[in-house]
């Protein structure tokens, strides 16, 4: 599978500290408006929320090709955050759902999108030297099957690059902790697990645990951060609400927001993209309710 191309982005967009954590530098925080604004004008804002921050630290890691895109979904984050780093579309996406891999052949993102599980990919050993999967490791049953498929299409010395949800995501949310706080911890403790079953979350680990994972898999973990706080988890949680009426015009239409435009005329959608752009600081903080990891194939 030929390489459609290299990836033009610079070496100074995260710094790396001890043990592998990187942080955020300037230079990336200076595109974190531009990309708060494209995706509240395409996403429902519990989604932008969480996306922005993985757009940034995503697409500051360089990617070689041909890449693979383990459960690409419609293709909103390859066309929002891979195309614009690779400097071209992605090689493959891959997704179960059969309607998400129609739509991402649509939107133009992949050369090649297939509909196909990660714990069976139709691929040769060592095809990818790049693969990437954001936000999604945690919604497959199979994971070990899975991650050990991923390490088999990598080519020898190949990159993974995962986003997933830590073991803090369910008491960061806000109806838990203002349950727990309330003194009712059980009834808070029950709603993280009503939230993380609805989100079809099956893993949700500590740092511990997921690079356990990746290293019983055959990965070693070089990068890692851990990102979004309390305060981040409170607002996407309460704003799956707000965003209720994007589910109408997503079925109906095919699109989440009918009016990308509304930030240049509401004070309030200008105030949402200023939060998002803010909250992108919020890159390798103690405690993240989700972690960043690059891993090579050992």
């Amino acid at each position: 599978m030929p390489n459609e191309a290299g990836s033009p982005v610079t070496p100074d967009l995260l710094r790396m500290g001890a043990d592998g954590q990187v942080f955020a530098t300037a230079s990336l925080l200076s595109r974190a408006h531009a990309i708060a604004r494209h995706h509240l004008s395409t996403l429902p804002v519990h989604r932008a929320i969480i996306r922005v921050v993985e757009c940034l630290m995503v697409g500051a890691e360089p990617l070689v090709g041909p890449v693979l895109d383990v459960g690409c979904g419609d293709g909103h984050f390859a066309g929002a955050c891979l195309v614009p780093s690779y400097g071209a579309r992605i090689d493959v996406g891959i997704d179960p759902a059969f309607a998400s891999v129609r739509e991402a052949h649509d939107a133009g993102v992949y050369r090649m999108a297939l509909a196909c599980g990660g714990q069976a990919l139709p691929f040769a050993d060592g095809s990818f030297p790049t693969v990437v999967s954001n936000c999604v490791l945690e919604h497959i049953p199979p994971l070990d099957e899975t991650l050990r498929e991923i390490h088999r299409v990598l080519a020898p010395g190949g990159k993974l690059i995962i986003t997933v949800p830590s073991d803090k995501f369910a008491g960061s949310l806000f109806w838990s902790r203002s349950l727990s706080t309330l003194g009712f911890r059980s009834a808070g403790e029950a709603y993280g697990r009503w939230f993380n079953r609805i989100s079809l979350h099956f893993h949700t680990y500590n740092r511990d645990g997921w690079q356990g994972r990746l290293h019983a898999a055959g990965f070693k973990v070089e990068k890692w951060a851990s990102y979004l706080l309390p305060d981040v988890m409170a607002l996407f949680d309460l704003s799956h609400y707000y965003g209720v009426p994007t589910l109408l015009t997503k079925r109906l239409t095919g699109r989440w927001i009918l009016w990308p435009g509304k930030w240049r005329y509401l004070p309030w959608e200008r105030a949402l993209e200023n939060a998002l752009a803010s909250w992108a600081r919020q890159i390798s903080v103690p405690d993240g309710s989700y972690f960043f990891f690059v891993a090579r194939k050992a």
